[in-house]
């Protein structure tokens, strides 16, 4: 595995074993890690057993760290830890520490990150798929970003930099355009995100390829399981549809679509079911159509 890849841990020790050794198979050339720092006393050791799992890589790897001593929280930690990988390469491949990837996912990423790295169009290339399209290709475009298992370039990651800085002005003006891209459920959260009521980075990384109606390459099947559903987690506290979820592996070579252009019916569907509050009967309509 010759792209870089990113694992962002915290204190999850066991689950991030569970990432680790999929990475361990693969044994990438670099390896970046990021690690925010214990909230209190009690949590320094589960936070240190956690990084200690990176002493089992037994593989010819460079291997770069950022562990914060004290806690930054999850918008700041992820997105400067971000701003240090694409300081240093080009491109990467990204996983979070509940985030169990398929094998396949890595030569698909690499694949297409070789494959797009020069068009601006094209933002960012997730490795999940919620409701498996019956595509005749091999993935598909739309405009929700789909993190639980990604890859992206700095060329991208730079416009993030340039929209994370809260504006509320230039939100309420894009609304309008905004809002044809996807839900304005989608985007209530994303502007409680700029006024700092949601401490994450993910919905400003959408807000960032909707201002700049960037695209999001999804796969034909799920190749990332998230494993981090339960008490401990930070967002995925609650268990949805998205927890029963299995990763499947894709099949090579890859057929590429013609056209690069957002499929519509696939952005509806996620805009009705990515957040925990869908509708029941949205999902049984998409499945029984």
């Amino acid at each position: 595995m010759n792209t870089p890849v990113v694992l962002i841990i915290f204190n999850r020790p066991l689950l991030t074993q569970i990432v680790f050794d999929e990475i361990k198979k693969i044994q990438p050339r670099q390896l970046f890690v990021i690690s925010d720092g214990p909230r209190n006393e009690k949590e320094k050791s589960v936070v240190e057993q956690t990084r200690k799992i990176l002493e089992q890589i037994n593989w010819k790897c460079e291997v770069f760290k950022k562990f914060s001593d004290n806690n930054l929280g999850c918008k700041v930690s992820v997105s400067s830890g971000l701003d240090w990988v694409f300081s240093q390469v080009e491109q990467a491949i990204i996983l979070e520490d509940d985030c169990a990837p398929d094998r396949s996912f890595f030569s698909y990423c690499e694949e297409l990150l070789g494959r797009y790295k020069d068009n601006k169009k094209v933002m960012m290339i997730s490795g999940d798929n919620f409701f498996s399209e019956k595509s005749q290709f091999s993935y598909d475009y739309c405009h929700h970003s789909l993190i639980w298992g990604w890859a992206t370039w700095r060329r991208a990651w730079k416009q993030y930099q340039a929209a994370s800085n809260p504006s509320i002005d230039l939100f309420e003006k894009k609304y309008n355009d905004l809002v044809k891209l996807v839900s304005n459920r989608r985007l209530s959260a994303i502007k409680k995100t700029l006024e700092g009521k949601i401490d994450t980075w993910d919905y400003l990384w959408q807000y960032t390829m909707l201002l700049n109606e960037g695209l999001c390459i999804y796969p034909s099947i799920n190749l990332v399981k998230n494993i981090g559903f339960g008490g401990e987690a930070t967002h995925t506290k609650y268990r949805t549809f998205h927890s029963s979820l299995s990763k499947k592996s894709i099949k090579f070579p890859l057929l590429h679509p013609i056209k690069i252009e957002a499929n519509k019916s696939f952005d509806d569907l996620i805009s009705r079911t990515y957040h925990p509050v869908y509708s029941l009967l949205d999902v049984i309509f998409h499945f029984f159509r």
